[in-house]
């Protein structure tokens, strides 16, 4: 009887001092292990495409709890790393399988090689490509480590170089074509009329161009696509196919488009440059006209993050949902505007308004545009100015009736101001 009491007495005690370890709070530890496994199909023909994904995997770095960590790998042609790009890994956790894009692949691979464009491209055998992982911790610094490397040795690239994209003006001007027909076959004819997005703002959906213009009058619309007359891919002043009389005011004219083939006319243009720049990045697409050479401004965005939109991970998996929660800034003022509706019992009228900004779709972590920073979050009133801190608290609009909204970051001033929209 002793004997099974003392073991008794000695099991308790055991129970006892698991209980307290499992008590303890995860301690944190500056990674000194991290092993990027060889890929099973390391000597597997992969030819990238635009919708592909691939997948590498390895042992979580000893952080010392299962921590949410950020993947991603540095990609080289050679195994010395004197060249190389990062690519992101899809999502974070706790499990340390990564997937890529075969697109982002095939983009950083077009830059080692110092492929420009189209005329600099040479399309390649498979090759040899190496990998390192990269696994870091949110706001973290000394979490930061890299694995040992790895590669795929039959990888084929295709030309994944970002160009600008481009539309095109149709009208009276020999310079947009005489009004040739907007078809696929008169490309060619046409290739001089096109606006385009500018190069270092590739993906913008702002397209712009001059053109010489002899004096007189000008009519035309703009095509987003050769689908033909009748393909409704034009835009213009309204939707009834007819000409409008518009003037330039201090030299510049400014409107709305619309999906129609109604015309723009500018009677008795004094004749030289006009710029014609369409700015197609909002849900209401505009047009600016500009008597002589005139650059475009490009929109800069900011993503408003929170119950708004269901909480989805502020990264690019999620950039289609953020694309309606966005705040923009047009004219390079520093201020980031945006007007959103919130229908009767979504969850922000429900249980109000929680929302932090974030300036790009990088992951979870601070924001200089937070309410807080120890992540508390911050009651918020209707036409305050609220200022803005570094960390992961949220502004909270409560209550929020049904309506339309505007969002206002003032990054001069760094404040944040909702108000009902009228």
């Amino acid at each position: 009887m002793k004997k099974l009491a003392l073991f008794f007495a000695c099991a308790a005690a055991l129970v006892g001092f698991t209980s307290c370890e499992d008590d303890k709070d995860p301690v944190y530890q500056q990674p000194t292990k991290f092993v990027l496994n060889t890929p099973a199909l390391q000597d597997q023909y992969l030819e990238l495409t635009e919708d592909g994904t691939f997948e590498l995997s390895c042992s979580q770095p000893d952080y010392g709890y299962a921590a949410v960590v950020n993947y991603s790998a540095e990609v080289s042609l050679t195994e010395d790393f004197a060249n190389c790009k990062e690519i992101t890994s899809k999502g974070t956790g706790t499990t340390a399988k990564m997937t890529f894009s075969s697109a982002d692949l095939a983009l950083v691979l077009c830059e080692l090689h110092g492929f420009v464009d189209e005329s600099t491209f040479q399309d390649i055998d498979a090759e040899k490509v190496y990998f390192r992982a990269v696994a870091r911790l949110a706001g973290v610094e000394s979490s930061e480590i890299r694995s040992n490397v790895v590669s795929l040795n039959k990888v084929k690239l295709y030309f994944a170089v970002p160009t600008p994209d481009y539309i095109w003006v149709i009208g009276s001007a020999s310079a947009f074509g005489g009004w040739t027909e907007p078809s696929e076959g008169n490309a060619a004819a046409l290739a001089g009329a096109r606006l385009f997005e500018p190069q270092n703002a590739i993906g913008s959906k702002v397209y712009s161009n001059t053109f010489d213009i002899p004096a007189g009058d000008v009519t035309f619309r703009l095509y987003v696509h050769l689908t033909g007359w009748d393909g409704g891919d034009s835009w213009g002043y309204k939707v009834d196919d007819e000409g409008t009389n518009v003037e330039l005011v201090d030299g510049t004219f400014t409107a709305p488009l619309v999906n129609g083939k109604g015309s723009f006319t500018f009677a008795g243009w004094q004749g030289g440059e006009m710029t014609i720049t369409a700015d197609f990045s909002s849900s209401t697409p505009s047009i600016t006209v500009t008597a002589g050479s005139a650059a475009p401004v490009v929109a800069q965005y900011m993503y408003v993050v929170g119950n708004n939109a269901g909480w989805a991970t502020p990264d690019e998996s999620s950039a289609s949902v953020y694309e309606a929660w966005r705040i923009a800034d047009r004219n390079e003022s520093g201020v980031y505007t945006g007007t959103f509706t919130f229908e009767d019992g979504c969850e922000s009228c429900t249980n109000g308004w929680y929302f932090r900004i974030y300036p790009a779709l990088a992951g979870w972590g601070s924001t200089p545009y937070s309410a807080s920073a120890d992540g508390s979050n911050v009651e918020t009133a209707l036409d305050t100015p609220m200022p803005c801190v570094t960390g992961e608290g949220c502004f909270w609009v409560n209550p929020l009736a049904p309506g339309k909204y505007t969002l206002t970051l003032d990054t001069n001033n760094n404040t944040v101001k909702v108000s009902a929209a009228e």
